[in-house]
């Protein structure tokens, strides 16, 4: 499935990556997924799946936190030895590469959910859904 993923740049100290998880908090927002990478510069991109993206960039912007968002694929597979494994072997005929990817909650029993980004989201998508 396509998604909606946001990209927060913030300081990478507790209290600033906690303050954006407040403010999508008090907005009722849920974080389904987030990924945190220092750039070494005591800064951070925090990649984030959330219920609302739209309201949540609405919010995060207002608040004077740059964010932005863009497209990713988010992948259910087996929850067992070899799931992803299995998933991605679909791929091998592919030039398509992974640019990041992450593990978000899942609301089915038995399952395991993840984010991907794809240099192609597309032709990921319709690999995996034929």
């Amino acid at each position: 499935m396509i998604g909606k993923q946001l990209t927060v740049l913030t300081g990478n100290s507790a209290l600033r990556v906690g303050n954006v998880f407040s403010v999508l908090g008090r907005e009722g927002i849920n974080i389904r997924a987030h990924c945190l990478v220092d750039n070494g510069d005591g800064y951070c991109k925090l990649r984030l799946v959330v219920s609302d993206p739209d309201k949540a960039l609405e919010v995060l912007n207002a608040n004077k936190l740059a964010a932005v968002t863009n497209e990713v694929l988010i992948i259910e597979t087996d929850d067992k030895p070899g799931g992803l494994s299995h998933m991605l072997e679909l791929f091998r005929d592919s030039d398509i590469r992974i640019e990041y990817s992450y593990i978000a909650a899942s609301e089915k029993p038995g399952t395991a959910a993840m984010v991907f980004r794809f240099s192609d989201n597309e032709a990921a998508r319709r690999i995996l859904n034929p």
